[in-house]
């Protein structure tokens, strides 16, 4: 797993950042550093690091300051961030309250990283992901319209869901049977097939009778001119990524 997975270290200490750097480095993992809460920004939305071992105490932005800033950023993948903090328990809980998903005290060994990073929860969306993804459901739904999408069909609800959290976390696509789907159906109180089969129809449906023009004006020739419609996942990702452009426009 670790090969795959890209490590952001966020550190003002330079010491520690190098030991934490060249043990995970060693590790296998592809690794990367920072030493300042604008770097760290920066660096977040250049790399789309998998994990983020985020120091609470920065110079220029404070941990807490880069957790919030990443709260109001329309990024197209959001890290799992392990909060690392000498100030308490008091500051770790501050830090998981903004959208950390790990906190733990300093100093932080590089074992306690890497066993941090294996119980990574494979099929999770990071927190931060699934909290921008609650603020994103009305943008998606009102997108559905404009292409033409039926709100009366059930797999309405269910595509606007997957859309919002697809452009927050795009790995969630590639996992769509085996944890989008049974999320979404989770929260409805629905089967994943009943989810997969709902957004299927009406994609469909909006292939039959909506407007040709319009579809072809968003999905251009992303489709397979033999299919004449998109997959769930081709409409899905096509529908996420013109949402993120959308919110980078208009944030």
């Amino acid at each position: 797993m670790n090969e795959m997975l890209r490590l952001l270290i966020v550190d003002g200490h330079g010491g520690s950042r190098e030991t934490l750097f060249s043990e995970l480095s060693r590790l296998g993992y592809a690794v990367y550093a920072a030493s300042d809460g604008s770097q760290a920004i920066a660096a977040i939305g250049a790399l789309s690091p998998d994990v983020v071992a985020l120091s609470l105490t920065l110079p220029v932005y404070d941990g807490y300051g880069v957790l919030d800033f990443l709260s109001k950023r329309p990024l197209r993948r959001y890290p799992f961030i392990i909060a690392m903090s000498a100030m308490g328990k008091e500051s770790l809980a501050r830090a998981l309250a903004l959208g950390a998903d790990a906190a733990v005290e300093r100093p932080v060994s590089p074992t306690e990283i890497e066993a941090l990073v294996r119980r990574m929860p494979e099929r999770m969306a990071p927190e931060l992901a699934l909290r921008q993804a609650e603020k994103r459901e009305e943008p998606a739904r009102r997108q559905l319209r404009e292409i033409g999408m039926r709100e009366k069909l059930k797999g309405f609800g269910y595509l606007s869901r997957a859309v919002a959290l697809v452009s927050t976390d795009d790995r969630l696509l590639r996992q769509a049977t085996g944890y989008l789907y049974p999320m979404i159906g989770e929260e409805s109180g629905a089967s994943a097939n009943s989810v997969e089969r709902a957004i299927r129809h009406t994609i469909e449906s909006t292939w039959t009778h909506g407007s040709v023009e319009v579809l072809n004006r968003v999905f251009g020739n992303s489709i397979d001119p033999q299919r004449g419609k998109p997959t769930n996942s081709e409409c899905i990702a096509m529908l996420a990524q013109r949402l993120v452009a959308a919110l980078a426009e208009h944030p």
